[in-house]
């Protein structure tokens, strides 16, 4: 793999938070309540749900890290814009970080999404995990206009 400190750098940030959430979810188990918000409309809870909506997430978060990481191992199968026999090893070496990228954010999104609605199960605050999955949401999604965009100004 051409971004291997890029993907040992990620697997160092999301491993611990992954593990951290799941250590939270089952330490936090007997406290949270069989019925719980998933769903707030200005704030307030609008959809109630069970507690157990709250495994969800880390096995979608999971399952959604799994099949991008099989998109990663090809980026030749990837579509490109611009794609030339000059460039297309920098294409793949980029989409491939591009795809990296989402890989991890995307998964650790699904998991601060989660320990929010855990936190807020709970009473806890949860502000911060609420706002660190729309960041890491953002840039989940600027990652790929970013790239889109370099792609369509390569030359050769």
């Amino acid at each position: 793999m051409r971004n291997e400190p890029l993907k040992f750098t990620l697997i160092i940030i999301s491993t611990p938070i992954l593990l951290y959430h799941a250590f939270h979810l089952f330490y936090l188990w007997s406290e949270i309540p069989n019925t719980i918000a998933i769903h707030f409309r200005k704030g307030e809870p609008d959809q109630w749900g069970s507690k157990y909506i709250l495994f969800i997430m880390p096995v979608v978060s999971i399952i959604t890290w799994f099949l991008i990481g099989l998109v990663v191992k090809k980026p030749e199968k990837l579509n490109y814009v611009n794609l030339t026999e000059g460039n297309k090893e920098i294409q793949y070496a980029r989409a491939e970080k591009v795809m990296v990228i989402i890989q991890y954010m995307g998964a650790v999104t699904f998991i601060f999404a989660n320990e929010a609605a855990l936190r807020n199960a709970v009473g806890m605050e949860s502000g911060l995990p609420f706002s660190m999955a729309i960041v890491l949401l953002c840039i989940c999604l600027i990652t790929p206009v970013y790239h889109l965009f370099w792609a369509a100004t390569l030359k050769n």
